[in-house]
């Protein structure tokens, strides 16, 4: 049988921090001083191993594993489903290179909520035996995601590529006031100082995103969203007692062929889904348009919910 699957792993803490540290000696040393946590870690650790073995043995041939560094988008391509098998972070940072159905695997549900992830390992091999991937008998979520490109001062420009769960928009020294102007449709525009700019799809709305809204919005609208909503938000980070109740663009909601347009004034920077590989500069002067990106993510799911057949 052909390979059908491309996985992409990751490196537990424990494997990471190994690395850094360079000798276990070292890093117990480390872990005692962050409240003993050698046994918690180690233990997910030695779980993920074990689900990552059963994965393995029960693929044989039809499965490539790679860790997340060599993904690529040409090899990504060749494959007919992406796998994800780690957390939340892994699978958003790995679904930047999907552009078939891809497939979230949460490797330690004992300590891991895998919110966005529809699969462990025992339910994802159950699909497996039974061929539902081989049949198209599988279901799928179609979720929203944002792309943006930036206009730099020099006339040259780049595209951030796909964001599904959060970008920021802040200034490079974070504990610096950060400065722009914002305007939707290509009004007028409004000069903002904040902590920074969040913008959500419904994919991040239930994490930083939920939790950066003041409570005078929490109370009368429920900020989450479902993953599949035609639109993003965004809301202005901790603006001031003052300009909370003056500001136009405070937190909005930016729907299908609507642009919303920042334009920097600081030495800023624009991060898309937290991942440091995804960190772009943002000058004084430079430009960004954001909008609904035309493609979907597609997730595969187990549940009935709020899905549509492939």
């Amino acid at each position: 049988m052909n390979q059908l699957y491309l996985i992409s792993l990751k490196r537990t803490k424990w494997e990471r921090d190994l690395q850094k540290y360079g000798s276990v000696k070292e890093l117990k040393k480390i872990y005692r001083l962050q409240n003993n946590i050698f046994q918690r870690v180690y233990a997910s650790h030695v779980r993920q191993k074990k689900a990552f073995e059963k994965l393995y043995n029960a693929l044989q041939n039809q499965a490539v594993f790679i860790y997340r560094e060599e993904l690529n988008i040409p090899y990504v391509k060749t494959f007919p489903f992406l796998v994800s098998f780690g957390g939340d972070n892994h699978f958003i940072y790995t679904a930047r290179f999907a552009s078939q159905p891809i497939i979230g695997i949460n490797s330690d549900p004992k300590t891991s909520t895998g919110a966005l992830l529809y699969f462990d390992v025992d339910k994802f091999l159950e699909y497996h035996k039974k061929d539902v991937f081989v049949k198209n008998e599988y279901q799928i979520e179609y979720w929203t995601q944002i792309e943006a490109t930036l206009y730099y001062p020099d006339k040259s420009k780049i595209s951030t590529g796909r964001c599904i769960s959060e970008t920021i928009i802040r200034n490079e020294f974070a504990d610096s006031m950060s400065r722009y102007l914002v305007r939707i449709n290509q009004k007028e525009y409004e000069e903002q100082k904040s902590s920074g700019l969040l913008l959500a799809t419904g994919a991040g709305s239930t994490g930083w995103f939920y939790n950066c809204l003041p409570h005078s919005i929490q109370l009368f609208e429920d900020p989450r969203f479902p993953k599949n909503s035609p639109f993003f938000k965004m809301i202005a980070r901790e603006p001031g007692f003052n300009r909370i109740h003056k500001f136009k663009y405070l937190y909005c909601t930016i729907r299908e062929k609507e642009e919303l347009e920042i334009i920097s004034e600081m030495d800023g920077v624009i991060v898309v889904d937290s991942h440091p590989e995804c960190m772009f500069s943002f000058p004084p002067g430079t430009r960004a348009v954001f909008k609904l990106s035309k493609d979907k993510l597609k997730v595969i799911q187990n549940s009935k919910e709020n899905i549509e057949m492939i």
